[in-house]
């Protein structure tokens, strides 16, 4: 199945609206043709469109894929037809008029919507006006008070359904459940970033996915960063660069007045800071507290925030993200153990001094709580999709369900020729 029921659910009221509950339909013609009997009642080709665009505007389906339009409106209607077998759409008129009372607040909110937004003049024959302009613009698209009552008591009609399909189902999710799941995913992930730092912070910082892995060779680095003259700065970094490529096969070590004139420029930045550099490390040698030499000289806002500051900057002597000045500071020779402060290092924002704050676990991450519940909500939602593909399956068999497979293979066939001349 390409659907699961608890996802039509989600769409029903919509698409049994859209697909007019299998009343009056326009008459067949050419240029709309029958494309499923189900049951003898025929659905045709403008309502397969229509229920395409209303998947499209959910999220659930791409222009042209009458294919899953043609299954849900297969799967809509055997629904429908459960529901009205097992009478769930019969309500008490107590029920109804809860319906109704629900529908008359969500109209009335909708208009007064629209009044807040377009009212330009706040007299009374303005806000009369505007409000029937906003009946007008809501009805001019489908909805109505009354639809939105129908709409209420269809959705109920499907909570019914899926609370019936549920009885006497185990959906029970073991804390083993959860582990086996846990240990399952965190395996995906490390086979997906395993000897690939980039991808893995690439994926982790620009793209905000949760590993349930970290890899290997992690630190957390906290740093003081002292800001400098943009023109010392630029001098030495086109310094720097200008030496860079001065390297080459027959030449590794560069030409030698190009890395004078780079540690030239470089003494000069570090000269314009002697005074705080010499400082804080008197202070962290008389056994100060780095996070309160930060609070003094340094200058980077991230560590300014006290959640960030605990944990520190996690770096790894592949990372990506940071500037390659500060990465190699945080893998330097006196860089060799948690504690360790570097030499001063220059990056392009200033000059960095850089604090070893502590190894980052490498391997699987713990099973928290929040990690634990998504987990359990996933498996229930799992267990619960079987159930519903099992029913749903079961309830198309007992339909006669025929298809003009010539008349769909058209409609496919101009929808990709559209797509390809829009090319």
């Amino acid at each position: 199945m390409i659907c699961k029921l608890n996802r039509i659910l989600a769409l029903c009221v919509a698409l049994v609206l859209a697909l007019g509950c299998c009343a009056a339909f326009a008459e067949e013609t050419e240029e709309n043709p029958v494309l499923i009997t189900l049951d003898g009642k025929e659905i045709r080709q403008d309502k397969i469109i229509e229920l395409l665009n209303q998947l499209i505007n959910a999220g659930y389906a791409v222009e042209g894929d009458y294919a899953l339009a043609i299954e849900y409106a297969v799967q809509d209607q055997v629904i429908e037809s459960k529901i009205t077998e097992w009478g769930l759409d019969q309500f008490t008129e107590e029920e109804m008029e809860a319906f109704r009372n629900e529908a008359h607040s969500e109209w009335e909110a909708a208009i007064d919507s629209y009044v807040s937004y377009f009212l330009t003049e706040d007299t009374d024959e303005a806000r009369a006006q505007a409000r029937e302009d906003g009946a007008a613009y809501f009805t001019a698209y489908g909805y109505s008070e009354e639809g939105l009552a129908e709409n209420l008591k269809m959705s109920a009609a499907y909570e019914k359904l899926e609370q019936k399909v549920l009885e006497d189902k185990d959906l029970t999710v073991s804390k083993e459940d959860i582990r086996a799941e846990f240990e399952a995913t965190a395996a995906q992930h490390q086979a997906a970033v395993e000897g690939n730092i980039g991808l893995y912070e690439l994926y982790k910082t620009y793209y905000g996915m949760d590993f349930w892995y970290t890899p290997e060779g992690y630190r957390s680095i906290i740093h003081i960063l002292m800001k400098v003259d943009d023109e010392l700065l630029t001098a030495y970094t086109e310094a720097q660069a200008a030496y860079e490529e001065s390297k080459n096969e027959e030449n590794p070590d560069g030409d030698a007045e190009k890395k004078a004139a780079m540690d030239a420029a470089k003494d000069a930045v570090l000269a314009s800071k002697q005074t705080e550099i010499d400082d804080i490390y008197d202070r962290l040698s008389k056994g100060e507290s780095f996070a309160d030499l930060i609070a003094q000289y340094g200058e980077d806002t991230g560590m300014a925030d006290a959640a960030t500051l605990a944990e520190g900057y996690l770096v790894h002597a592949d990372s990506i993200m940071y500037d390659s000045a500060f990465t190699s500071g945080a893998f330097s020779e006196k860089m060799q153990k948690p504690g360790d402060t570097s030499d001063p290092v220059i990056g392009a924002h200033g000059i960095h001094i850089l604090y070893y704050q502590r190894d980052i676990p490498g391997g699987m991450i713990d099973l928290s709580d929040e990690i634990s519940a998504e987990i359990e909500q996933s498996i229930y939602t799992e267990k619960v999709n079987s159930f519903y593909a099992e029913a749903l399956e079961g309830w198309i068999a007992e339909h006669e369900v025929v298809y003009n497979q010539e008349a769909i293979d058209a409609l496919t066939a101009s929808a990709q020729e559209e797509e390809a001349a829009a090319e």
